[in-house]
């Protein structure tokens, strides 16, 4: 059964979330907008929108949730522009955000999504300006929508099912633009009808898929936040969180947050185990893995 969590660190992370008064921005965003592959040889609008974009993710106060510098929560956008033509945009955005581990200088890849073929449009000296009750423009909803999903996703992993509320506001967002917005990529059909924004935030807000938030909470909190305290017990509540993948898969199989978990901590989950315990132990950790993320079996096999 997996540890329960210390009344010590249940009254750090209430402070932390509840209690601070002096309000600061939640996002530490560094933002790279590679154009290498459209033919422009003029580069100024976009190191104008990586500007724009690193400035309205940093600048923006998303929630009444208070946080200090060294609290703010590491993210990265990786935008790959496909085409452009007449301050139109065709990208690849990869959307990245990291979690401290307790008592350590280490970070762990939370939150991993690729979101291919957006659109979006962006003009030379244009604000970014987001609204929460109507629709402004792709772009601003873009951002808006992961920068709420990112800390929804930080806030599950300190708190059990706290960001849920974070997850409704980018529902909102998806609603909106859904249905205001000229662009399909907000539809359940975009990219095949299966990784996309439509499906990935109706998996975060649908109570069948609650217990992979529940293992999230559990592998960071009561796993990784006690590799220093306590390596065994940590690692074997690592392992109890990742069983409850193998129940979920009789029900909901490789669903679009299991395959996300797995993008972001399949080199964290090797590098934790390698030479871990006996053969037995270790081959019966290889079964699990091969049949809940077998994508990976070339590296779980050599564990």
């Amino acid at each position: 059964m997996l540890l329960k969590t210390y009344y010590w660190k249940y009254i750090i992370y209430s402070i932390i979330f509840c209690f601070q008064i002096n309000y600061s921005q939640e996002l530490n965003c560094q933002v790279k907008v590679n154009f290498s592959l459209v033919n422009q040889t003029e580069s100024k609008i976009f190191v104008e929108l990586e500007r724009s974009i690193e400035e309205f993710l940093n600048s923006k106060k998303w929630t009444n949730q208070s946080y200090k510098d060294f609290e703010k929560i590491n993210c990265s956008f990786l935008i790959t522009v496909l085409d452009f033509t007449n301050n139109s945009f065709k990208a690849n955005i990869e959307i990245n955000s990291f979690r401290p581990v307790f008592n350590s200088n280490f970070r762990s890849n939370n939150f991993l999504f690729k979101d291919n073929g957006v659109n979006f449009n962006y003009e030379p000296n244009q604000s970014i300006i987001f609204s929460n009750t109507k629709f402004e423009s792709d772009l601003a909803s873009i951002l808006s929508f992961y920068s709420y999903i990112i800390i929804g996703y930080d806030n599950d992993t300190f708190l059990q099912s706290s960001g849920l509320k974070d997850y409704m506001s980018a529902k909102q967002i998806l609603d909106f633009s859904s249905s205001f917005s000229n662009s399909q990529m907000w539809l359940p059909s975009h990219n095949g009808g299966r990784v996309n924004k439509f499906w990935l935030i109706d998996n975060l807000t649908s109570s069948n898929y609650s217990p992979i938030r529940e293992i999230n909470y559990n592998y960071h909190l009561n796993g990784l936040d006690l590799l220093i305290e306590n390596q065994s017990l940590a690692k074997q509540n690592i392992i109890d969180s990742l069983i409850m993948f193998d129940k979920m898969n009789r029900f909901r199989p490789n669903s679009i947050l299991q395959q996300m978990f797995f993008q972001s901590k399949n080199d964290e989950i090797f590098n934790l185990f390698i030479n871990y315990k006996s053969s037995t132990e270790i081959n019966n950790l290889k079964d699990l893995l091969n049949r809940i993320a077998p994508f990976y079996s070339n590296k779980w096999n050599k564990l």
